[in-house]
């Protein structure tokens, strides 16, 4: 089974809002090492909303630059204002981006034709490969597979969609129904618990946020699905399982993971962007359990 893990980056942040370049560089190298096949720059756990167009831009170009072709680079190019995301996609692509990866339009309650005409316009305006980003949970709408289907029959650039939904018949429904008719197009899970399932399913595999912290046991997951090595397979789904708690021990995963990396000595600082912040000493005596249970060794 053929199968991809894509690391959507946290951002490392300076006490200033400014982003920490020589940290990114460093834990650039780490997930790559650790053989993770893409990195995403500009994504949800990179707090991409709390950026600038500008910043997002120059962190894209940084990217593209520095991995210099040691693995993909999909860049998160979703804006509110639709000429921006348009403009920043073509950006990332000259740059040198494999793909842009866009999430559609949020706060407003968009029907099916709403976004299907978002996204129709979009594709038809950028001269590069598009993944289409699926997160009904901060949208406030899912897009259907008839919706993915109507923009596959008219974008050839359109070749991916990332489903970050925590129910993996939601994500199986999308292979069943998108691959059968475009069996080249990618279908990646955005929870790494089901990275393992919906690739058994026909998936393509995962673009999650646990590779930030376990990169080694993420790459493991895909190279046991390559091998088909049922042993390992089902070893890792468990290891896998028990960290999931990162997404439920606090209300946003970003500053709990960015907490276990500076512990563990990665390039990352716990600055966040507003609205979000680091943990505070009260709030990291409650979670001090959740530390132990998965990255603290005693």
């Amino acid at each position: 089974m053929d199968c991809k893990y894509f690391c959507p980056i946290l951002t490392s942040v300076n006490a200033d809002g400014t982003v920490n370049y020589e940290n990114m560089h460093a834990f650039y190298d780490q997930i790559l090492g650790a053989g993770i096949d893409g990195i995403l720059v500009g994504g949800s756990a990179g707090e991409f909303y709390a950026f600038t167009y500008n910043e997002i831009k120059e962190m894209i170009a940084d990217a593209v630059k520095y991995i210099a072709g040691r693995g993909f680079v999909l860049a998160g190019t979703g804006r509110m204002a639709k000429s921006e995301t348009i403009s920043l996609s073509n950006a990332a692509i000259d740059a040198g981006a494999d793909a842009v990866i866009i999430v559609g339009p949020y706060y407003s309650a968009c029907t099916q034709e709403n976004v299907f005409q978002y996204y129709d316009d979009v594709m038809g305006q950028i001269h590069g490969n598009i993944f289409l980003y699926n997160f009904a949970d901060r949208t406030g709408y899912d897009v259907s597979g008839e919706t993915i289907l109507r923009l596959l029959a008219k974008h050839t650039n359109f070749i991916g969609v990332k489903d970050t939904h925590p129910i993996l018949r939601h994500t199986q429904r999308y292979i069943q129904e998108i691959k059968g008719q475009y069996p080249d197009f990618m279908v990646f899970t955005g929870y790494d618990n089901n990275c393992i399932p919906s690739v058994i399913s026909g998936g393509n595999g995962c673009i999650g946020a646990l590779s930030n912290v376990y990169p080694n046991m993420c790459h493991s997951a895909a190279e046991a699905l390559r091998n088909e090595d049922l042993a390992a397979i089902r070893k890792i789904q468990r290891q896998i399982d028990k960290r999931m708690k990162f997404y439920e021990a606090y209300p946003t995963f970003n500053p709990v993971m960015k907490w276990a990396l500076k512990e563990l000595g990665r390039p990352m600082q716990e600055n966040c962007k507003v609205p979000l912040s680091s943990l505070t000493a009260e709030e990291k005596n409650r979670l001090d359990a959740v530390a132990d249970e998965l990255w603290r060794t005693k």
